[in-house]
Formats: C-alpha cells, sequence, structure tokens
C-alpha cells in the first residue's frame, strides 16, 4: 500500500512538473502585478517564508500553489524540448537546438526581485531544459511579426500592385503577403473585439492642424486637407497624389509634426482648430490596453494579438529621415491605411474615417490622419454638396517661427 502511494505521489508530481514545494509567500516578496494580485486574493496564512513578515491576518498565499501559477504562465512561452520534437543525440552534444535552463527562462519575468524566491522555485521545478513553444512553426504573434516583415519586403522591393494575388511561396507558415492585411484587419476586430479598438473622437473634440508657409491662411480649404492636385508630397499614411487630413489632439503634438525649423525658418505657422460634423469612428493606435501578464491564463488569448498589435504600431511610425527614400519606406503604412480606409468594415459593417497613431517627432504624443479630402473641410459656398463634410474650422491663429 505504501509503494503504492508513493508511486502515485511521484506520477502527481511529474505530471505538474515540480516537486511539493513548503511554506507561504507574501505579496511584498513578488514582483509581477498579476501574481501579486493573486498572492494577496489567495492568501491563507500570516507568517511569509521568505521575508518573515508575520500579521494577524492572512498575509500569505501557498508557495506550492503559487508556484503552479507561475509554471503555466511560463508554459505559455515555453515548452519541454522532447514535447517540441526536438532531436536528441548524445554523440552531437544533446538536444539538437539552443536550450535554456531554468534560470534563463524565469529571467524573462519579473517574479520576484528576491534571490530566495526564484532559487526555491528552481529547487522545485529543476534544471530541465526549456526551449520556446511552437518551436518549429513559430507562435501566432510571431508568424504575425514575421508575415508584417515579408510583407514590407515584398510590397517596397518587388511588388507594389499585385501582391493580393496568391502565389505558390504563400504555402507557409508565416502569414504571406497577400493575407497580411486581412490577418491584421482580422486581429482588429474578431481576436480583440472586446477591446473595441475602434474609437469614437466626439463632435466636441478639438482637431488642430497647421500649414507653415510665407503668408497667412485663414479658411478651412487653406488649412485643411490640401487638393489633390497639390498633395504631392509622399507621407507616413499617403502616397503623393492622395491627400488626407492630418492632425494632432493638441498644439504641441502638431507643431512637432508639421514644423522642421531648418527648413521653415522666417515662416508663418497658420494654426486651424477643427472639429467634425458627427462623431468619427477611428482605429486607435495609441490608447490599447497593455499586454496581460502571461500569469493571467484568463488573459493568454489576447497575449499573441496584442504582442503583434503593439509590434505593428511602434513599427510604423518610426522616424523615416525626407532624404528622398521616404517615398519607399512609407509603401507598407500607405498599403494598410489604405486599406483601413477603402475594405475594412467594423463589427457593424461601417467604414472607419481614420487613424490614431503616436508622432515619431520628440515632444508629439497623439496624432492622426483622417479621410478626408480637401472639399470635406468645409461647406460649399453656394449649391448642394455631393460630398459629406467632415470637420468644420472653428478658429484660427498665427504664430511667426
Amino acid at each position: 500500500m505504501m509503494m503504492g502511494r508513493a508511486k502515485q505521489w511521484y506520477f502527481e508530481q511529474l505530471e505538474r512538473g515540480y516537486d511539493e514545494a513548503e511554506g507561504e509567500i507574501c505579496a511584498d516578496c513578488v514582483t509581477d502585478a498579476t501574481l501579486k494580485s493573486w498572492v494577496t486574493d489567495n492568501a491563507v496564512s500570516g507568517v511569509c517564508r521568505f521575508c518573515g513578515r508575520e500579521s494577524d491576518e492572512s498575509i500569505a498565499a501557498s508557495f506550492d500553489d503559487f508556484i503552479g501559477i507561475v509554471l503555466t504562465g511560463v508554459r505559455f512561452d515555453w515548452n519541454h524540448p522532447d514535447d517540441e520534437g526536438i532531436m536528441y543525440i548524445s554523440a552531437e552534444g544533446g538536444y539538437q537546438a539552443s536550450v535554456n535552463d531554468i534560470w534563463e527562462v524565469l529571467a524573462e519575468y519579473d517574479i520576484s526581485e528576491d534571490t530566495e524566491v526564484v532559487d526555491a522555485i528552481i529547487e522545485a521545478v529543476g534544471n530541465d531544459g526549456w526551449v520556446d513553444r511552437e518551436f518549429y512553426r513559430g507562435d501566432k504573434s510571431q508568424l504575425l511579426e514575421w508575415g508584417w516583415d515579408w510583407f514590407k519586403q515584398v510590397v517596397k522591393h518587388e511588388t507594389r500592385y499585385v501582391f493580393l494575388a496568391p502565389n505558390e511561396d504563400d504555402e507557409v507558415t508565416e502569414v504571406p503577403p497577400s493575407r497580411m492585411l486581412a490577418a491584421i484587419g482580422a486581429t482588429v476586430l474578431d481576436e480583440l473585439a472586446d477591446l473595441n479598438l475602434i474609437k469614437e473622437v466626439s463632435v466636441d473634440t478639438d482637431l488642430f492642424r497647421i500649414r507653415i508657409g510665407d503668408e497667412l491662411y485663414h479658411t478651412a480649404a487653406e488649412i485643411g486637407t490640401p487638393p489633390a492636385e497639390f498633395a504631392n508630397q509622399s507621407n507616413r499614411m499617403s502616397p503623393a497624389g492622395i491627400p488626407m487630413f492630418y492632425g494632432a489632439f493638441d498644439i504641441a503634438t502638431a507643431r512637432a509634426e508639421t514644423l522642421d525649423p531648418n527648413l521653415h525658418s522666417d515662416q508663418t505657422l497658420s494654426i486651424g482648430t477643427f472639429r467634425s460634423t458627427r462623431n468619427l469612428r477611428v482605429l486607435d493606435l495609441v490608447d490599447m490596453p497593455d499586454i496581460p501578464s502571461v500569469f493571467e491564463e484568463d488573459g493568454h488569448y489576447r497575449i499573441h494579438p496584442l504582442r503583434f498589435l503593439h509590434a505593428f504600431a511602434r513599427d510604423i511610425v518610426q522616424p523615416i529621415a525626407r532624404d528622398g527614400r521616404e517615398h519607399i519606406e512609407y509603401v507598407p503604412t500607405q498599403i494598410v491605411t489604405e486599406y483601413f480606409r477603402r475594405v475594412f468594415r467594423d463589427a457593424s459593417g461601417n467604414s472607419i474615417d481614420g487613424i490614431i497613431y503616436r508622432s515619431s517627432r520628440p515632444g508629439g504624443e497623439r496624432a492622426f490622419v483622417l479621410f478626408c479630402e480637401n472639399d470635406q473641410c468645409s461647406a460649399p459656398d453656394d449649391g448642394p454638396s455631393f460630398v459629406e463634410q467632415l470637420v468644420k474650422l472653428t478658429n484660427v491663429a498665427h504664430d511667426q517661427i
């Protein structure tokens, strides 16, 4: 009977992946916010094994259970080499892949600043090797990021207008260029639907746009989106010839986005304050939720989509010098913008009116581009209008550089 119980205990430890650990741990000995909350919510003891803190109230949770929560999170990103099909050849030095020890793996996470806590976890878990989960294929966020890099290479240097047609290379694990735009749209609309990344900009929100020149500008037609025949500069979200309304939610960011002291000395800023004529629907790539902790199991489904979307949002606002190559470097974001303007529809089937992105300029914050042309910046002087007026000018100020 004793042998049977011992054998059962052995297999239980083997299945869960760590040996039984004694004592309790308090929230003060934990760094990760999710783990701190778990400890607080599951406190059963008034004594912490590690810092020695004592209380008449329950302040410490089972350290054995704590290790289980930690491993559930770690296993979101890591796995045992055998479970990933890594070949083991003794004569070739062991596993035929780069294997990380448990020290390296735990160092990827802010579990605890107390080395005694980390050492106790390692003692229970052991020092078996670990490799990336989905080692050969890549996890979901990696597939999207690799697909985005592939998309950028293709549209900048291989084909710009017919990349939507699948070819033989599309039968790969990464997201191919022909499906990248749809994958970005699905990430926003389907996988992260509950986060409501399509936001409303209300009609009482000030929208600032600046035009710089040798003369003063006063009208919406002058300060708003340039007419198509004057949209001769390639911009981050729009190629030459396709005008859009670039602006910001504060004057400082509008100045940072527009002004180049080396080019605009002794010129005048015409600062237009606009408001929309209706609530605008925009994709917000700035105020996105943080990527959940891997220790928050209920949030696991969000991690890969948000990892990709945060990386994507950072990438599309990388500073690009106007050295003659910007017409190439801007191509990927211009194509994505056109997709969101012409193809994408929100959950209710509506098109969107623009994109909010983080300014790449020093001191800049939230900037935006609206899918608004010159004749949508003001009402016609006379006669009917055949386009929707999207914004209206409410104030103009001027400043000398």
